[in-house]
């Protein structure tokens, strides 16, 4: 079994947390956020929310490693921000660092690493 795919997974939940939201937050997290009609105000405090909740999601793909559901849960949460930024920040869909690559190739190995991980057995 390779861990590599869920480790990768789990870092990219981790980076995005910690980078373009705890440590900014990042102009574009602001302005996706404000676009759905945030106050600047309400935009940050929902950057910082969701940058603590995407570290605590990557630690519990980590820590729950024997686990297969929180690699479907990603996989899902992949579809639906991608699905977000359609719908509410386009503009970005053709930037040099977009959420369409991200996004769905963090879906894709998230499936990869729900498939590489046996299901659990009771014992």
């Amino acid at each position: 079994m390779s861990t590599g795919p869920r480790v990768t997974v789990a870092f990219v939940w981790i980076y995005h947390g910690v980078f373009p939201k705890l440590l900014g937050p990042h102009p574009d997290e602001l302005a996706m956020n404000m676009a759905t009609g945030m106050s600047h105000e309400q935009a940050h405090a929902v950057a910082m929310l969701g940058g603590i909740g995407e570290v605590i999601f990557g630690l519990g793909v980590l820590i729950l490693w024997r686990q297969r559901w929180p690699l479907v849960l990603s996989a899902v949460a992949m579809a639906v921000l991608l699905a977000f930024v359609i719908g509410y920040y386009p503009v970005v869909l053709t930037a040099a660092f977009n959420p369409v690559t991200t996004n769905i190739g963090v879906l894709a190995l998230s499936l990869v690493a729900y498939s590489l991980r046996p299901q659990s057995t009771l014992r």
